[in-house]
């Protein structure tokens, strides 16, 4: 856990100067849920002592946070949350190494009636940017920058920048999806 929290600092502070480290560890909400998040994975693992857990820190970072992040989620390391309030993330979505998500991003099942959880696999080195909805048993690929307020019902391929309601592609360039 040690090192999925330190590559999550590492991706808050590019520079990586011991003071912008300490400043973010000290001062960053966005990077406290962050850390919460992953303390609560850890205290999870256990089958009965970690339900109870799962249950009080999902709850600290609805109230804390106004965010709604299962600790079943399983999120790679470089997690990176910008303005952390009102984000979703469900408990079957998988996602990669240094993901950054910013506010209002919901990613989760695109049936509410449908007694499966079909919720998004997310690839590494995405943007999801305010707003955004990434809905159902969808795969973004590496590299993709979600635009702001879009709504992504389909799969996209690596490499791209989406963005529209419903998310179409706007930009498949390698070296602009690469700026992330």
């Amino acid at each position: 856990m040690k090192n999925i929290i330190i590559e999550d600092l590492n991706h808050y502070t590019k520079n990586g100067d011991v003071f912008s480290k300490f400043k973010c560890a000290l001062t960053s909400h966005s990077f406290h849920m962050v850390v919460l998040y992953r303390l609560g994975v850890i205290l999870s693992i256990s089958p009965f002592i970690g339900g109870i857990f799962r249950v009080i820190i999902e709850y600290l970072i609805r109230i804390i946070f106004s965010s709604d992040i299962s600790l079943k989620s399983n999120i790679g390391p470089g997690l990176m949350i910008v303005h952390g309030h009102d984000i979703v993330i469900g408990g079957d979505v998988v996602v990669g190494r240094y993901f950054k998500i910013f506010n209002g991003v919901t990613l989760g099942n695109k049936y509410t009636e449908s007694d499966k959880n079909q919720q998004p696999t997310i690839g590494d080195n995405v943007v999801i940017s305010t707003g955004a909805k990434v809905l159902g048993n969808i795969k973004i690929g590496d590299r993709v920058v979600i635009g702001a307020n879009s709504v992504v019902l389909r799969s996209f391929d690596a490499d791209c920048i989406i963005g529209g309601i419903p998310a179409r592609i706007l930009k498949k360039n390698q070296a602009d999806a690469e700026r992330i």
